[in-house]
């Protein structure tokens, strides 16, 4: 009688839970999480190489012949790329992954691409 019972009661685990997600919403999230990570390394390197440029030594003793980009524009890129990081990773998984997902990670890429470029051209 009890195992009449437990076949036609479905199991508690599985009844509630979500569906498995797809390979590519997995692939989309390993690809924004390392996108977001490497944003740190990749501004290290970006303002080596602006201190490298012929104008770095004047910008930064002199103050002469920096680039008159305003300090909130870095800001909004880095806000920016930083709101598309947290819907990318935390936008549920789903079979095909939702268009507002790559939307968010075109998005953070792009900003990231306008910060760095913000970093080399900080010095001239």
């Amino acid at each position: 009688m009890s195992t009449e019972h437990s076949a036609s009661v479905p199991d508690r685990a599985t009844a509630g839970a979500a569906p498995a997600p797809s390979a590519e919403a997995a692939r989309l999230r390993t690809r924004s999480l390392w996108a977001g990570l490497l944003l740190v390394p990749a501004t290290v390197l970006a303002g080596i190489l602006a201190l490298a440029s012929e104008n770095a030594a004047r910008c930064v003793g002199y103050r002469e012949g920096c680039s008159t980009t305003p300090p909130w524009f870095y800001l909004a890129t880095l806000a920016v790329a930083v709101a598309a990081w947290i819907h990318t990773l935390c936008t549920p998984d789903a079979a095909p992954p939702a268009a507002s997902r790559k939307a968010a990670f075109w998005t953070l890429i792009g900003a990231e691409c306008a910060f760095l470029l913000l970093v080399l051209t900080s010095t001239g």
